[in-house]
């Protein structure tokens, strides 16, 4: 397996826990999702929304290396890690849905060659960085599994099935 077919397959497996995680949500009320739990961004509701935040600021920063801009360009840049873009799951689930879909359509760009890129760009603490494709991806879905990783204890917590996270249940893709 190639290395680029790693991150083809992360982008798929994040699509669906993240289609799997939303729908869970959907069981809650508005209060419960926005209710402080303990959670790094306070509420469910904050970590989904701090997910959709960091994911656009990627998919932006990494749109310099595939052309993508024209699928970002309708969406927000966002100023703060922890800024609102959705007020419930009925708003989260197809934005959530759409950058899932960019993801999965984005890693399929991928070539062989492309494990020597370096993705150049300003951190939102303004620092200008550079770093390694192939770790940029790693961070992107390793930060999506942390969080939801606290999302399914806070799911746990009221009493919501939200199904098997494992990656060896991933059903096969035209399942998904």
């Amino acid at each position: 397996m190639s290395w680029s077919d790693h991150y083809r397959r992360y982008a798929r497996y994040n699509r669906w826990q993240n289609r799997q995680l939303t729908t869970a949500c959907a069981q809650l009320s508005s209060e419960q999702l926005a209710a402080p739990c303990g959670l790094f961004f306070g509420s469910l509701l904050g970590s989904w929304n701090h997910l959709l935040v960091t994911d656009l600021l990627w998919l932006k920063r990494l749109a310099q290396i595939f052309p993508i801009l024209e699928e970002l360009r309708d969406l927000p840049t966002p100023t703060a890690l922890d800024q609102t873009l959705v007020h419930d799951v009925p708003q989260l689930q197809p934005l959530r849905a759409r950058l899932d879909d960019l993801m999965i359509r984005w890693c399929d760009l991928l070539r062989a060659d492309d494990i020597h890129a370096v993705l150049q760009y300003t951190s939102s603490a303004g620092e200008d960085r550079s770093q390694p494709l192939d770790r940029v991806l790693q961070h992107l879905f390793n930060h999506q599994t942390h969080h939801r990783g606290q999302i399914t204890a806070a799911l746990s917590q009221h009493g919501v099935d939200y199904g098997v996270t494992d990656l060896l249940f991933m059903p096969a893709e035209d399942d998904l």
